[in-house]
């Protein structure tokens, strides 16, 4: 690994990025929990916002997990956020509100796996360990022409193994995570990489073969499922009727009313079962909304009960309670 040519092209080269002006553990931990399936320019004003409103482990922990989740609707992937809220109270509970500095004990806490681990020790404490995640598997598969899998998990967990001999060997730990994700993100692209301003370049395998298109290699992927749902808006005196989802997916965000069905009077008939008596005023635009293993369809109408329920509950302003994407799609056809 040639880290002189590696670590002078990221000080030359390194975007200015907040979470880069500081070492304080806490701060890394948020830009990374936000960094996972999120693009750096979408992150940044969630990030910048979250600090404000969350500026230290204890605000956080003692937030209401409502609270957090409205300040980052918007962002997607919300387990993480979750976690992120339970990982505070831990800490509070377990480290007097600081974030360990061993790999341990900061691997037990709520929503740090390996990676997250690895990349909090290097960057806020600049301790030798790796922190492997895509943009790294992409850098070090081209570089060495490594012809496994990863979608499989043992290959991953074999080139995170060697990715921890290379962090030991630079004595640089801090500088090392952050221009191997920097190169991936930057350089070494999914598409177009720029390999003739690599500092890897000449002695990339990949690129001196011509082949930086077959790497990494990647198994294909699952097709994602499709869900078919019916959604009713009704709108009582006190409010629209919403339900707060406890499903893992989108957990904690509130929904209109919702049911899985084949049709609509399908759909009518269980809400009927469980005392709901609605009658259709109008039908709007359908909705789709994809995930990452998922797509929702969901055909949505406008209606109004013709009985009273205590099943759910009355929301008069959607900005007092955490709305997810899918739900904001519905909300703009309310005239």
């Amino acid at each position: 690994m040639e880290y002189l040519r590696l670590f002078n092209w990221y000080y030359d080269n390194k975007r200015d990025l907040p979470f880069r002006k500081t070492n304080d553990p806490y701060h890394i931990w948020v830009s990374e929990i936000m960094l996972q399936q999120t693009q750096v320019d979408t992150m940044l004003p969630f990030y910048e916002r979250f600090l404000r409103i969350f500026p230290t482990i204890e605000s956080l922990a003692h937030a209401n997990i409502e609270e957090v989740l409205r300040v980052v609707q918007g962002i997607g992937y919300y387990k993480r956020f979750r976690m992120l809220h339970k990982g505070a109270q831990y800490v509070i509970n377990n480290h007097y509100g600081k974030l360990p500095d061993e790999y341990q004990a900061i691997i037990k806490i709520p929503g740090i796996g390996p990676y997250t681990a690895g990349a909090i020790l290097s960057i806020a404490f600049n301790k030798p360990f790796a922190a492997t995640d895509g943009n790294v598997i992409r850098v070090l598969s081209r570089k060495y022409q490594i012809d496994d899998d990863f979608r499989v998990n043992k290959n991953k967990i074999k080139l995170d193994k060697f990715n921890q001999s290379l962090i030991e060997q630079s004595n640089d730990p801090y500088t090392y995570t952050q221009s191997m994700m920097e190169l991936g993100a930057m350089v070494c692209k999914p598409q177009n990489p720029l390999c003739k301003t690599c500092p890897f370049g000449n002695v990339c395998l990949a690129n001196l073969n011509n082949v930086w298109k077959d790497y990494p290699k990647m198994s294909k992927l699952k097709e994602k499922k499709e869900i078919h749902y019916f959604a009713f808006i009704i709108k009582s005196k006190d409010g629209f009727l919403m339900r707060k989802r406890t499903e893992d997916l989108l957990h904690g965000f509130y929904e209109f009313i919702q049911v899985e069905a084949d049709s609509l009077n399908g759909a009518l008939n269980q809400l009927y079962d469980i005392g709901l008596d609605i009658q259709i005023e109008e039908e709007l635009n359908p909705v789709k909304h994809i995930f990452t293993h998922l797509v929702w369809h969901i055909k949505l109408y406008r209606a109004f009960l013709t009985n009273k329920t205590d099943l759910f509950e009355r929301v008069s302003d959607f900005k007092t309670v955490p709305v997810s994407t899918v739900v904001k799609k519905q909300i703009v056809q309310i005239k």
